[in-house]
């Protein structure tokens, strides 16, 4: 069984089709099926694990008005190399972009928390990539955008959950804080 190079791209990317079947939502929780049995990588984790970054990007490619199907979000970012380590740790965290400018996607990066932060309010939707409780729980990539109609910042993936979840920008924290990305459109959930 091929799990490396084109071919076990492939492979993955025809098994996750006919597990992804129908589904055309926002991931709210990776851990929610039937997204949560995907595999990324070629070391064939499943997103509940390490898709995190995955759900991040699908996301803000749907909110943008520019929706891609979960699996072809998973085999671009394979075909791009941005599963770190073939998966095992998920997605890498400074490579997102690549991902963006494939599908000609304009993003600002920010590197330090208080930039992102300050821009925040600037942008439709955010990706942010954090430590997890300790640096040796790993990481974790979720969405941010602003709720129109409450005014609140909304998460969406904070938690595995079956809707966007309130964020306290208290919440995002220096320490924790790897880097974010954000995105500019008029198109909201």
């Amino acid at each position: 069984m091929k799990l490396f190079g084109r071919r076990g791209i492939a492979r993955r990317y025809r098994e996750n089709q006919e597990a992804a079947k129908g589904f055309d939502t926002y991931i709210y929780g990776q851990t929610k099926a039937p997204v949560a049995s995907l595999r990324y990588g070629s070391a064939g984790k499943e997103l509940r694990d390490v898709g995190c970054g995955i759900a991040a990007v699908y996301n803000v490619m749907r909110f943008l008005g520019q929706p891609q199907p979960v699996t072809d979000v998973i085999n671009d970012a394979e075909l791009l190399r941005l599963a770190f380590m073939g998966g095992r740790f998920g997605t890498k965290t400074k490579k997102l972009d690549r991902y963006f400018k494939l599908h000609g996607v304009p993003c600002q990066i920010y590197r330090r928390c208080s930039d992102f932060k300050q821009a925040l309010d600037s942008h439709s939707i955010a990706i942010v990539c954090t430590w997890n409780n300790k640096i040796t729980d790993g990481i974790h990539f979720y969405c941010l955008y602003r709720d129109d109609e409450t005014g609140e910042l909304t998460a969406l993936n904070y938690y595995s959950a079956d809707a966007p979840q309130t964020f306290l920008l208290d919440n995002l924290r220096d320490d924790r804080f790897i880097i974010g990305y954000g995105f500019n459109t008029n198109n909201k959930i």
